[in-house]
């Protein structure tokens, strides 16, 4: 199920459909989204926890990735969420070997992508 959520995440990717991460409040947890607009306060919170800068990502195929663009990775396939819905921890990386060294491979090779960052948030005082 997991997988195949990955497999048809890259599939968009690859067709040009916009998706959107940015990390969540817990270790491993990003939110992706079909825009940036949907993320920017998670993203906020995200800086605000965790005391440090975090950004939204737009995610690409890894075959058009380069240069300044990092790896957004599917570092583990949990056991699916109380609906069925697929539960995976992400992580970015700064290099496709990174990506290709830390991706999940515990159902066959799991999907990665490019990630360009669109917008920086640093943490808010409180």
């Amino acid at each position: 199920m997991a997988f195949d959520y990955l497999e048809e995440l890259q599939d968009e990717v690859t067709r040009g459909v916009g998706w959107y991460v940015c990390p969540g409040k817990a270790a491993g947890e990003w939110n992706l989204a079909k825009s940036p607009d949907e993320l920017r306060e998670a993203c906020q919170l995200a800086a605000n926890v965790y005391l440090f800068e975090q950004s939204i990502y737009k995610l690409k195929d890894v075959a058009d990735s380069g240069g300044e663009d990092r790896y957004f990775v599917c570092k583990k396939i949990l056991e699916p969420g109380p609906r069925g819905e697929p539960n995976l921890q992400w992580m970015i990386v700064d290099t496709k070997d990174a990506a290709e060294l830390l991706r999940d491979v515990s159902q066959g090779p799991s999907p990665y992508f490019g990630a360009t960052e669109v917008e920086t948030f640093q943490p808010k005082g409180g």
